[in-house]
């Protein structure tokens, strides 16, 4: 039994909480210790941690990464950085290590826009909708397989940003997510305020109504809490799209079901781009993907394959501008 097969297994599901069309089931496991990392938002509001494009240029895939402080930083996949000459989200998720510079991989979620409008990067209070966040795991992990690297399907995030614009019926001079984000902002705060994580709360399984989009599960309770806010309003959108409809609903042996079907995935592994061993997961049934550091599960994210179907559009290695 490995690492992620031993969490998937001990990790208690607490009563589940429901505010709107979603509902999430706690994940519990007894920790005391304390993250010995930043999240990426505590780094860069302490200027610990500085993101900038690659070179005057720009590269829309990458960015520049400079870790300043003594203490790694934990990047999530799907979390947002705006600013500079398009706003991005993370490819996956990335333990950098202290006094570090890395070169991250990023996709575009601003095709309309190629100029600066800051210098560095700053980060934004959500992460990826799960159903891009998942179709996205799949190109990365077809990625990392076929070529050794970690792109995603430029394209297809691109009409899946158009997609979420054109169903909230909201208008962007620069084909932003982040404008579909501001329109729903205060229903999105409305979700934010529901869910408190508890004690011992390391994840949580996301429902949005009534089937399943997503298993989170993070080391450190501390680490969970922080980022919780960012899953509300990642999972909290999806809720909220007006083409949603409602299904039978999710008991508490259907998320013991998923977390067994997420064991059962097989587990491939490559070194990290950082810290630790990236860990691929694939099954008819779930798409994920995991960060192992330090003899702990760091991140594992999970999703049902019927969300990350897609259309064929690019190949995952475009990384055209495309504007």
């Amino acid at each position: 039994m490995n690492l992620l097969q031993e969490l998937l297994q001990t990790v208690e599901i607490g009563t589940p909480q429901t505010f709107g069309g979603m509902t999430l089931f706690p994940l519990l496991r007894p920790i005391s210790a304390e993250p010995d990392y930043w999240t990426l938002t505590e780094a860069m509001n302490q200027n610990l941690l500085k993101i900038t494009e690659v070179s005057a240029g720009g590269h829309v895939p990458e960015l520049l990464c400079r870790n300043l402080s003594d203490r790694s930083v934990l990047l999530l996949d799907g979390e947002e950085l705006v600013g500079a000459k398009q706003n991005r989200i993370l490819n996956l998720t990335i333990l950098v290590p202290a006094h570090t510079d890395l070169k991250i991989p990023v996709s575009c979620v601003e095709r309309g826009r190629w100029h600066y409008n800051s210098y560095e990067f700053a980060v934004a209070d959500r992460a990826y909708h799960p159903t891009g966040r998942a179709k996205k795991t799949r190109h990365v992990t077809e990625s990392l397989k076929r070529m050794g690297s970690r792109h995603a399907n430029q394209g297809e995030v691109w009409a899946d940003v158009d997609e979420h614009l054109m169903a909230f019926a909201c208008e962007s001079a620069t084909a932003a997510l982040a404008d579909v984000y501001e329109k729903t902002s205060h229903s999105l705060n409305e979700y934010v305020g529901a869910f408190q994580a508890i004690a011992h709360q390391i994840g949580a399984l996301f429902v949005v109504h009534g089937q399943i989009f997503g298993l989170e599960l993070l080391d450190f309770p501390a680490t969970f809490g922080k980022l919780l806010p960012k899953f509300s309003r990642s999972y909290g959108l999806e809720a909220l799209k007006p083409s949603r409809s409602q299904r039978s609903g999710v008991t508490t042996a259907d998320a013991k079901a998923f977390l067994t079907t997420v064991a059962a995935a097989t587990m491939e592994t490559f070194d990290a781009l950082a810290e630790g061993t990236d860990v691929r997961l694939t099954h008819p049934e779930v798409i994920g993907s995991a960060l192992v550091a330090k003899e702990r599960v760091v991140h594992l994210s999970a999703f049902p394959t019927k969300i990350a179907q897609s259309k064929p559009r690019h190949h995952f290695w475009d990384d055209e501008l495309g504007f």
